[in-house]
């Protein structure tokens, strides 16, 4: 009887092992399980924000444009008119240069025809440039010359004034640049087209 009861004790033992095993691997597969979801949220989470920064990324590399856009304009150095168009209407060949340095400028342009230098002004004096906003203030002028369409001929004509002359003409101009081609624009509504001559 003591044989049988034991093995009877050895048995149920062993029983109860396995059934204790078996809860606990259950146990642990369903844990495993139910972590599962929330990984795969964190990882959806993420993936998510990804469009984010990539939208924010392109808003930043679509603004640099617009920044460099809007930097302030430099004139400075020596530029090659080329052309003059009135506002009336004709448009004219010429030729010189215009130099600007930090607060000076000068300019000696020409209207040519087929016939030749036609007529041509030589101008200089001091400037403010604010935005697009370019202000010559004249001190000497020296003009003349035939007539072409939208002139009439003139005489030689000769200005000088003092640097500190409180009846120095002011005008104020309108300038865009376009690569290496600077238009201003006149109160006249006349522009003259320069091309960048060097720095």
């Amino acid at each position: 009887m003591r044989w049988r009861l034991l093995i009877s004790l050895a048995a149920f033992l062993v029983l109860g092992a396995a059934v204790s095993s078996a809860a606990v691997s259950s146990a642990a597969v369903t844990g495993a399980a139910a972590n599962t979801p929330a990984q795969s949220a964190a990882e959806t989470t993420a993936t998510a924000n990804t469009p984010a920064q990539s939208a924010a990324e392109t808003t930043a590399t679509a603004n640099t444009p617009a920044q460099s856009a809007a930097g302030p304009l430099d004139i400075r150095g020596s530029w090659k008119p080329e052309t003059y168009r009135l506002k009336s209407g004709p448009v004219h060949e010429v030729t010189g240069l215009i130099t600007f340095t930090g607060k000076d400028w000068s300019v000696l342009f020409f209207i040519v025809t087929d016939e030749g230098p036609r007529r041509g002004s030589g101008e200089g004096g001091t400037y403010t440039l604010d935005g697009d906003k370019l202000t010559f203030r004249h001190l000497y002028n020296l003009s003349g010359g035939h007539a072409v369409e939208g002139f009439e001929a003139s005489d030689l004509s000769m200005k000088v004034r003092p640097k500190d002359a409180e009846d120095a003409p002011s005008e104020p101009c309108a300038i865009t640049i376009e690569e290496d081609l600077l238009t201003i624009f006149f109160p006249s509504g006349n522009q003259m087209a320069f091309r960048r001559s060097s720095d």
